[in-house]
Parts: C-alpha cells; structure tokens; sequence
C-alpha cells in the first residue's frame, strides 16, 4: 500500500513540475521576445518612411538590427543541462504511462 501511495506522489510532481515548467516556458518568455521583435520592426519601418520623405539615400542594412547572441559557457550549460532534463522526462513520462497502460489492461483482464 506504501508503494504504490509513493508511486503516485512521485508521478503526480514530476506531472504537475513538467507542467508549471512547460506552461511558464511556452507563454511568456516567447510572446515577450516577439512582442520586442515587433516593436523594433515596427521603429525601423517608421525610420525607413522618414527617410524616404526626406529624400535621403536608404539601405536595408541601416533598417535590419541585428539580435544580440548573449551566449557563454554557463547559457550553454544550462541549455545543455534542460534538454537533458526535458529528454529524461520525456522517457520517464512514456515508461510511466505504458506501465500503467499495461496494468489497466491486465486489472481488466482479471476481471
């Protein structure tokens, strides 16, 4: 009784932790990045027009801002480290849900 009480505890937090993880990750930090993306799009089009109004000799690569790489070792560590913990999960979440397939197919087999 013990065990199984364990087992649930266990696969309810790796379940809900995956969740937060994956719900935090997918709706805030992409939505801000593209919202800033937009923003300075929208800045170098408004620039562009003016410059065109003006008269003035325009190039594309004055328009284009270039994103900042703000990699190092620890970033790539740490990206590193999550896709390891994401592929763990990933294989964990699959092994759990195949062995409880198969005991609900032997418990109504049993039956």
């Amino acid at each position: 009784m013990k065990y199984k009480n364990v087992v649930r505890i266990i696969c309810l937090t790796l379940i809900i932790t995956f969740l937060i993880i994956y719900l935090a990750q997918a709706t805030g930090y992409y939505e801000v990045k593209n919202s800033n993306k937009t923003k300075l799009t929208n800045e170098a089009i408004k620039r562009y027009e003016k410059d065109i109004k003006e008269g003035k000799n325009v190039d594309v690569n004055d328009y284009v801002e270039e994103e900042k790489v703000y990699s190092n070792n620890i970033t790539k560590l740490t990206s590193n480290v999550s896709r390891g913990i994401e592929k763990s999960l990933n294989y964990i979440m699959n092994y759990m849900f195949k062995e409880m397939s198969k005991a609900v197919k032997e418990s109504n087999s049993n039956k």
